[in-house]
């Protein structure tokens, strides 16, 4: 059996399973009003306890894209997904903060190969002006897993206690590793691919050897002045986003006066225009590349556009009535995904499909040290102050990657990389 366009049912199994790993993810911070008085944390420890997911995150990004690369696609995202489906159900046997932390340590250790896997699927299956389309699609599929948390995980733990959201979540991850299995190969292996699609997807490819060694894979990725480019980016830029996603409940709760129920009801708002912003804003690039526009170049454009509105964040520290604030965090949270997109596409425009995920990782392991940092600040900072100083620090952080991002690129040459297909690193 043959299907036409099967790339696109490839991007949609790539949306469901970032769905499923967001939706873990917010658990916890949906969350976190009711652990904060069932388990008795302070900010500093709720700090600590998302600082542990964040440093096994950051090592497993670090080694991961070997990984990723040796197994591939379809072996890495499976044992990935069993990973982190079975650390998130453990998260209901916390009794403290100690062992809450030792259960997102752990999930934190699993969970990067949702990411590392689908950037090398996307180099995979994908030509260069459908790449960031594609990466908007299931980076949106991450947002709308962060949507679908607030009103199911608000119900859940309603109902049946805060213990059975975290097996709940994490149980739909273990039934869909079946799905995954039966449905996924890489294009020329897939037994429904069409020769005409087959040829589709092979152009644009950066062709070389097989996957080196880890070293080896390290030094070729270091010496690419994009991939500094990202990194950079990421190490200042990501933080925001991480306010937005471990952070956001306890401060509508804390600063904003609103209950449980009111979140459920309204906080996944701004997540959905998060998810506009990652298919918008890689349709847009997509869009430029179309028209002409070389793909790094159609990138930039796109990023310095959001760029100028996420450098603005600092207008949050000021009052609002809810629906002004939550406008303006609509805003904010659909630039910032968009900008994320269109800078970690880069990294799939630049490298070979054997070294994507390597060099995801490399610049993600950037991503979250910077986050380490700045989610031990935001906790230093609230407990000691109020939120208002930490969305001025946001704002400082996203204008200083964009210029570190048009700083590093200034005058550099075509990448060795890029090279036409056939050529080797």
């Amino acid at each position: 059996m043959k299907v036409s366009g099967l790339r696109w049912y490839i991007a949609g199994l790539l949306f469901i399973e970032t769905i499923l790993a967001y939706l873990d993810l917010q658990v916890l911070s949906v969350l976190a009003p009711v652990l904060s008085r069932e388990l008795h944390l302070t900010n500093a420890q709720y700090a600590g306890v998302t600082q542990a997911f964040l440093i096994a995150y950051s090592i497993t990004f670090l080694l991961g894209g070997r990984v990723i690369d040796r197994l591939g696609v379809r072996r890495g995202l499976a044992l990935s997904l069993v990973w982190w489906s079975t650390a998130n159900m453990a998260h209901a046997l916390a009794t403290s903060a100690e062992w809450l932390a030792v259960f997102r340590f752990l999930m934190g250790l699993g969970y990067p190969g949702a990411f590392l896997a689908a950037a090398k699927a996307v180099s995979e299956w994908y030509p260069p002006e459908e790449r960031a389309f594609v990466y908007g699609i299931y980076v949106s599929g991450a947002t709308l897993g962060a949507v679908i948390a607030y009103p199911l995980v608000v119900s859940i733990s309603l109902r049946l206690g805060w213990q059975a959201a975290f097996v709940v979540t994490g149980g739909a991850g273990l039934v869909f590793v079946i799905v995954w299995l039966l449905l996924y190969h890489s294009p020329d292996r897939h037994p429904w691919i069409t020769p005409a699609e087959l040829a589709h997807v092979s152009r644009g490819k950066v062709a070389g050897e097989a996957a080196p060694s880890l070293m080896r894979a390290w030094k070729t990725v270091v010496k690419e002045r994009r991939f500094w480019t990202v990194a950079i980016g990421r190490l200042l830029a990501d933080s925001p986003w991480m306010f937005y996603v471990l952070w956001l409940p306890k401060f509508l709760t804390a600063e904003q006066g609103l209950s449980m129920q009111t979140i459920g009801r309204f906080g996944w708002i701004p997540f959905i225009f998060a998810d506009i912003g990652s298919i918008g804003g890689g349709w847009l690039s997509g869009g430029l590349i179309r028209r002409g526009v070389p793909n790094l170049e159609a990138r930039l454009r796109v990023l310095t556009v959001a760029a100028c509105v996420v450098s603005l964040a600092f207008l949050l520290a000021f009052p609002y009535p809810t629906p002004v604030l939550f406008a303006l965090l609509c805003l904010f949270m659909m630039c910032q995904t968009a900008w994320t997109v269109n800078l970690n596409v880069i990294t799939v425009d630049t490298f070979p499909s054997r070294l994507v995920a390597t060099a995801s990782g490399l610049t993600t392991c950037f991503g979250t040290t910077g986050s380490v940092f700045f989610t031990a600040a935001v906790g230093w900072i609230v407990q000691r102050y109020t939120y208002d100083p930490v969305f001025f620090l946001m704002s400082a952080l996203s204008a200083g990657a964009y210029l570190a991002v048009r700083l590093i690129l200034k005058g550099a040459p075509q990448p060795a990389l890029e090279a036409r297909e056939g050529s080797t690193p």
